[in-house]
């Protein structure tokens, strides 16, 4: 992927649209294609915890919710280190690792991908190949299609703690029942 492009990739939840980590013009991009609001943040992809270590900060106890469920479709909001708000601004940061092996060869490929739903900001995301092309072909560098993965459609729970507590964000394919069972 050059700098400026952004590509649209399979994940187990919904197509995602991706850009680099620090790619502002692909970001920039991203905002402009899906009409989305410039305070929304574009979550972050991994395929290794080790991949956040200058990216987010994390305690044993989420520790033990990434073990559980990474790969998966969870959605973690963490805390920024220092060095990564410098670099964007932001204080927190949703961070996923999704369960499908093209997503996850795309970010070894690439390194840790922004990536939001593939949709128009308050429409559905978009799981029709030819509605993908249709509506993106002549905005991103590459689609890669979902191959025989089964994927669930549903957006990843999001989740994140406040005091201590975890707090869902969104509900998806994930209880909060099964997030905390694994803390307790």
């Amino acid at each position: 992927m050059n700098k400026g492009e952004i590509i649209v990739i399979p994940t187990d939840t919904v197509y995602g649209l991706a850009a680099c980590l620090y790619d502002k013009e692909a970001l920039e991009k991203i905002y402009a294609v899906k009409g989305r609001e410039q305070s929304k943040q574009i979550p972050i992809l991994i395929s290794s915890v080790n991949q956040i270590k200058d990216i987010a900060i994390y305690d044993k106890k989420i520790k033990k919710i990434m073990d559980k469920f990474w790969p998966g479709a969870l959605t973690i909001v963490l805390k920024t280190t220092p060095d990564f708000k410098h670099k964007t601004g932001e204080e927190t940061i949703a961070v996923r690792m999704p369960k499908h092996s093209k997503a996850l060869e795309l970010i070894n490929t690439y390194g840790v991908l922004r990536v939001t739903s593939l949709n128009k900001s308050g429409e559905p995301p978009l799981e029709d190949m030819n509605d993908i092309i249709k509506q993106y072909g002549n905005v991103v560098s590459k689609i890669y299609e979902n191959g025989d993965v089964d994927k669930s459609q549903v957006s990843s729970t999001v989740m994140m703690f406040v005091n201590d507590e975890i707090k869902i964000l969104r509900e998806g394919t994930i209880d909060i029942k099964e997030i905390l069972n694994s803390v307790s």
